[in-house]
């Protein structure tokens, strides 16, 4: 995973399939507060998060993921 503060939309990355909680191609996820652990995304609480990230496939252990949004 890059620093997500680096992270503009459209951009690609990497997270470990252990730090996503039910990872499944498709969907989108935000960072957890004070974590390193993934989880759903729904509209409420991702307003004040920084990117949020669809998971485009799945090989092994990593999630490859492409970032959908991100806050200005």
């Amino acid at each position: 995973m890059q620093d997500i503060n680096r992270l503009e939309v459209g951009m690609t990355t990497q997270i470990g399939t252990h730090q996503v909680e039910e990872p499944e191609v498709g969907k989108e996820y935000v960072r957890g507060f004070d974590s390193n652990t993934w989880l759903l995304f729904t509209e409420g609480p991702a307003e004040d998060r920084p990117v949020v990230v669809r998971i485009d496939s799945i090989e092994g252990d990593v999630c490859h993921c492409t970032v959908t949004r991100k806050l200005s």
